[in-house]
Formats: structure tokens, sequence, C-alpha cells
């Protein structure tokens, strides 16, 4: 089973209204709802003011997704298994996925059918994947206002759907390039039919420019404001997360689309056009006159929900003073490589409780022995960052005093570089989990809190609400003082430079002293 994001906009998960709200309360990603969660307990709910009802649906829906990453605190648990039970159904507010869909059946000529999401059959619903979708006639394409001259076509297609599926057959074999084409090619040619009316071989300049509009609004719309602008209800084309493409319930999207993903969606149609037309099925290419930039919306972009959250060097250094004052110990040891993972190698909360010894293995640079950690991140994708002296040792250390084979050891390749040490486990060979992490991190930031208060209260109320993902906010922030941006990009295993540079914010006095250059007027 698939792992959630916890670290897309929550918007990829949950209604406009329920995403927004926590947005507005510096909740922005599941990562910071679980923060606050672990912080308040049950009453998490209550700091950012939701109904219980809405809470309970939130609760609901991380309940119902434990097995792909979420983890929740005893107490909370005990209240979300109570949720379950069927005699609290009125009490569980609906914050993700379709409520009710408005149906268009081609059978009918795009007659409305209001079905109940989830009791909805794919046989009478026109959104259906491209492997079960029927094209009605009048917009198979095969007599395309924007055909080229079939004589001259090197594709064997007749119609639209054909056309596709030779596209993505010319796209290679890999399984994720072809999910990715399939996905983006499958949401426009619904689009075209379903909201245009029109063969995806007949739309126009203005109807093509038209689909970067028409996403960009989707599930950030109000019912009257979509209405007005468009065909169908949003609610015919969003539906819940992780649905299986049998499932009457599917839809083509699951949130609004992201910065990035927006993106993606138009560069992939993009290249869909380019080929139909170089291989003649189309006569020309109407993206070919449409602008290829994609604009931020208001809210996108914004450094401050990243370098906000991140600790400043007196705050660090206090860090580490309360941690070399400690008595030695293994948790002590544990304590070093979980700050050397997050803050000193800018790793991801699921990178670091899945680190093993095997990821670290010496490297020639130069004519001379490099030691480096190969971090394994989102999809598989590797990216490997230089290590210290000092950085191994910390590491080595720490596996000595749990008994495991050194590192470069080939008996101990797959031990865990984090590990639990609940008394109930026979040795300290397990992982530690995401929610195990948070308290081990949250505990000792809060015992260095308390440690400060009294000379410097604002730091001690910061540490107390710093989370594990603060230590990578930490490292991009401190990282961009002295590497190029590109450099930290590649350390924090990001698509985009455009994310990494969301780190970049300059502190008040360097703003201070380059006006103090400007003239008044």
């Amino acid at each position: 089973m698939s792992q959630l994001d916890f670290d897309a906009p929550l918007s990829q998960y949950f209604f406009e209204d329920v995403s927004e709200h926590l947005k507005s309360n510096e909740i922005y990603n599941l990562d910071d709802l679980m923060d606050l969660i672990y912080i308040n307990d049950n009453n998490w709910w209550k700091s950012v003011h939701l109904e219980k009802e809405t809470a309970n649906g939130i609760l609901k829906w991380l309940y119902d997704h434990r097995l792909e990453g979420v983890e929740l605190p005893d107490s909370v648990l005990k209240k979300a298994i109570e949720l379950t039970k069927p005699y609290y159904g009125h009490k569980i507010g609906v914050v993700a996925g379709a409520q009710f869909t408005e149906v268009v059946n081609p059978e009918t000529h795009f007659k409305k059918v209001p079905q109940r999401a989830g009791f909805m059959h794919s046989e009478r619903s026109q959104i259906v994947p491209l492997e079960s979708f029927k094209v009605p006639d009048l917009f198979n394409g095969r007599e395309g206002t924007n055909r080229g001259d079939k004589a001259n076509c090197q594709l064997s297609a007749e119609d639209d759907l054909q056309a596709i599926h030779s596209w993505l057959k010319a796209r290679g074999k890999n399984q994720n390039t072809q999910a990715a084409y399939k996905k983006e090619a499958e949401r426009f040619l619904l689009w075209a039919i379903i909201e245009k009316r029109t063969a995806l071989s007949s739309l126009t300049l203005e109807d093509c420019a038209e689909y970067l509009t028409w996403l960009e609004m989707l599930g950030r719309s109000s019912d009257e404001t979509w209405g007005a602008r468009w065909n169908q209800p949003q609610s015919t084309w969003l539906g819940p997360k992780n649905t299986t493409r049998s499932s009457g319930a599917w839809r083509p999207f699951s949130s609004a689309l992201s910065y990035s993903s927006r993106k993606i969606a138009m560069t992939v149609v993009r290249q869909l056009f380019s080929f139909l037309q170089k291989t003649g099925y189309l006569k020309m290419n109407p993206f070919d006159q449409i602008s290829p930039k994609i604009p931020l919306l208001p809210g996108e972009g914004k450094p401050k929900e990243y370098a906000d959250r991140s600790l400043s060097k007196e705050q660090w250094d206090e860090i580490l003073a309360y941690l070399e004052a400690m008595p030695e110990s293994i948790q002590k040891a544990r304590l070093k490589v979980i700050l050397l993972l997050g803050k000193g190698l800018g790793m991801r909360c699921s990178e670091m409780i899945n680190a093993r010894s095997s990821w670290i293995a010496a490297r020639n640079i130069g004519g001379s022995s490099v030691m480096f950690i190969t971090v394994i991140g989102k999809g598989d994708k590797e990216r490997r960052l230089p290590l210290s002296n000092e950085q191994v040792k910390m590491i080595s250390d720490y596996l000595e005093l749990r008994n495991l084979p050194p590192l470069g050891d080939e008996a101990g390749s797959q031990s865990l570089l984090l590990a639990s040490m609940r008394k109930s486990k026979k040795n300290l060979e397990g992982g530690v989990t995401r929610s195990g992490l948070y308290v081990i991190l949250s505990n000792f930031l809060g015992d260095v809190a308390d440690h400060i208060k009294k000379e410097r209260p604002l730091d001690a109320a910061k540490l107390r609400t710093s989370s594990t993902h603060w230590l990578r906010h930490t490292f991009a922030v401190t990282s961009l003082e002295v590497m190029p941006v590109n450099v930290v990009q590649t350390a924090l295993g990001h698509a985009s430079v455009g994310t990494t540079s969301k780190y970049i914010i300059p502190d008040e006095q360097t703003i201070v002293e380059a006006l103090k250059k400007k003239p008044d007027l």
C-alpha cells in the first residue's frame, strides 16, 4: 500500500474549506497536523477552532489511513476507534472525497443523474478510467476538425482514444512514466468530452487555453463561482483519494492541484499534442500558440510557511550545549544521530526512520576516499550526501553501543540507523516509528526549553512548538546561507529549484542594511 505524502498541502487530501481553515491556523500539511495532535492530544481541534463534527471527520480519515503512515497517539487512537462505531455516524463531518456527484451519461446525451458517491455504478457513469471509457460517437474524433491528412498519418489510430494509446506506447516501458502520462491524458480527454463537449481532435486554441484556468479553479472555487464558468460541477471531477480504478467512486482528481502538479499536467498535454501533430494525426498543435508559463496562485510560493519553521543559530547553539552536557548514554548517542540526520543532512522523517547502515559507503572523489550516505527518498529516488569524519564517528559510536556490526560490515548492512528502545523489545535492532521519533525529539526539545525558559522565554516557546520536520527546514535555511541554491536543491532531494527557493528569506538585519543604501525617494 502506498504511503501518504506528509509534506503535501492539505488540499491534496481534504475539502477546500477544511484545508483552508487549517491553513489559516498555520497547519499546512499532514506533518503539521500530526504535530498538532501530538502536542494537544484530545484537545487538538479546539486549539485551531474546529467544529467537533469536522474534527471527528478528520480523525476518522486519519484512522482510515493508518496503514499509509498515520500513527496516532494512544489516547487519540482510542477516540478514533470509537468513531468507527455506527452510532457515531451523525457526529462525523465529511471532510474529504465526493459527497454528491452529478453524473453525465453518454447514452442519454449528457442527461444529469444525481448519485451518492460510493454507491455509483461505473456503467452508468461517464467518469470512468480510460480502460472502461466508452466515448460517444459524436466525440470520438474520427471526423475531428483538426485531423490531419489520414493518408499521410504515421499512426494506425482511427480515433482520439486510439491515438492516445499509440502515444503512450511510444513513451517507453517505464511504469512510473507510463502511469503519469496516462493519468494526465485521461484527465484531458475526459475534460474535452464531458466539460467542453468536443472531440480532442476538434479542440480549438481557445478551448485548450481554458484548460489551465479550469485546473486552477478546480477544488479552489465556491460552487457559485464554479457554476458561473463551467458546465459540470466540481463534484463530477473530485473524489476520494486512493480509490481503486474499478470503483464507482473513482474520479480523475482527489483535490485541487498544486503549482507543480499543474505544471506537470500542462507539460504532459503539450507533449501529447506535439506527438499527434508530428505524426500527422493532427493538422496543428494549438498549444504552440499558448504561453507555457504556469503562474503561481495567491498563497503559493510564500516563504513564511517554510523559513519561519526553522531554528536560529542561537536556538541551535542552546540545543547542542544542552546535548553535550547530558551524561553519556545510548539515549544521548541516539539523539546525536537524530539531529545529524535531520539538521545535519536535511533528511525527511520517512528517510530517517528507514536509513540503514548499507546506505553509507566510501567513494573515490578526486583521488581521496570520502564517506557518503545514499539517501533513498520519495519515489525511491537516490541522492548522495558526503559525511564528515565526525558524522561517521557519531553513527559508528551509536551502532557500537547497540552491539551491532560496524559500518562496512556486510553482516550489519540492514541495521537501521535509528533504533527503538522500548523495554518490551529483546534487542535494539527494531526501528523507531514516525510517532516514536516525534516523541523522542519533542521530549528532548521540551527539556532544552525548560532549561532556558528563564533567560530566553521566547526561544523556549519556539522550541516547544518545534517538530521533526523543523530539522530539515533548519538544514535548508542554514545551507542556503553558504551554498548555491542548486546544491541545496540536490541535497534536499527537491524536484524543483522553486521548492528550495521558498526557504530563502533575508533576515531583518540584512533588509535594514540593504535599504539604507537606497535613496529615500
